[in-house]
């Protein structure tokens, strides 16, 4: 057991929650950090038009909500809810903060979590920007692999968790309808296998397609 769970395994709460349950409201100020356990987690917000918009995922082994936990915010900046049935861990904010600054070894892990997440949002920012429909899904496939991806052989990875096709759209921002198109080219050019929900990419594909040496030496520097 690392330290950072022993810690929050002495203060925390364990909590089993149901598929589609509101763990935190945008502007909310929560009352606990959140362990995931086990399970899945969709951070999103809502637009002017009333329309849902995928931020970011959380499956185990993460904290929650960062920002507010160590005081950059105080609120939950996004909606956090339930996407599969899920095992949570709720912890007292100044215990589990007070216990991870006296242990050294705890606050590089947390260093290291953090670390990850900021690589893979800046992932989610690339996708994001492109004007191609298929080079933005094909970046969020790499935020995927990076942020939730298994190697199950040289260069493939299963994405952990099961993703519908409109779970991509919200990520990307685009049509359910354009992104099964596009997921279709992105399979044809070998980059990407899905069935049954489960996904794996070849990431050496996915790197020649969305400009391999300049993207590459990017995320490396």
């Amino acid at each position: 057991m690392s330290e950072l769970h022993a810690i929050i395994k002495q203060y925390g709460l364990p909590r089993f929650v149901k598929k589609g349950t509101i763990l935190l409201y945008q502007s909310e100020v929560p009352r606990r950090a959140f362990f995931v356990k086990q399970g899945l987690l969709r951070v999103y917000a809502i637009t002017s038009a009333g329309e849902e918009r995928t931020v970011a995922l959380h499956d185990s082994g993460d904290l929650l909500p960062l920002s507010w936990l160590f005081g950059e915010t105080s609120t939950s900046l996004f909606y956090y809810d339930t996407l599969v049935d899920s095992e949570v861990v709720a912890v007292p904010k100044n215990e589990l903060v007070s216990a991870i600054a006296k242990n050294p070894k705890a606050m590089s892990e947390v260093m290291a979590m953090t670390m990850n997440e900021y690589t893979s949002l800046l992932l989610r920012i690339t996708a994001l920007e492109q004007s191609s429909a298929a080079e933005k899904i094909a970046l969020t496939l790499y935020y995927l692999l990076f942020r939730h991806g298994e190697e199950i052989k040289p260069g493939v990875y299963t994405i952990k968790m099961k993703m519908t096709q409109s779970m991509i759209a919200s990520l990307v921002g685009l049509t359910r309808e354009s992104t099964a198109v596009n997921l279709k080219l992105l399979k044809k050019k070998g980059i990407v296998s899905y069935g049954n929900f489960n996904y794996s990419v070849d990431k050496a594909q996915l790197e020649r397609f969305v400009g391999e040496d300049s993207f590459k030496n990017a995320l490396e520097s």
